[in-house]
């Protein structure tokens, strides 16, 4: 895999463990969504320190798809795991 293909990779599965995370912290209780939503921006807050290390160079625009690809795949996995009754 190129490092231009982990850009876009690395954000979807952390929108995947973003979601499984957020629904194992709320346990399904929408009273307790702002939990959920803040472990997804710890998620996307996770993107300032992995990249580097793995010596990707991330420019200003690319910030904004990064919290794109993962605000995406969080919420369709978090709704999926939160419709499964």
């Amino acid at each position: 895999m190129e490092r231009k293909d982990f850009k876009t990779f690395l954000p979807m599965i952390m929108g995947i463990f973003a979601g499984i995370a957020s629904y194992a912290i709320t346990g399904g209780i929408r009273a307790r969504d702002p939990f959920g939503v803040l472990v997804l921006v710890v998620f996307i807050y996770l993107h300032k320190f992995i990249l580097p290390k793995l010596n990707i160079d991330v420019e200003g625009k690319d910030w904004l798809a990064l919290a794109f690809f993962t605000l995406s795949t969080w919420y369709i996995t978090w709704t999926l795991l939160l419709n499964q009754y």
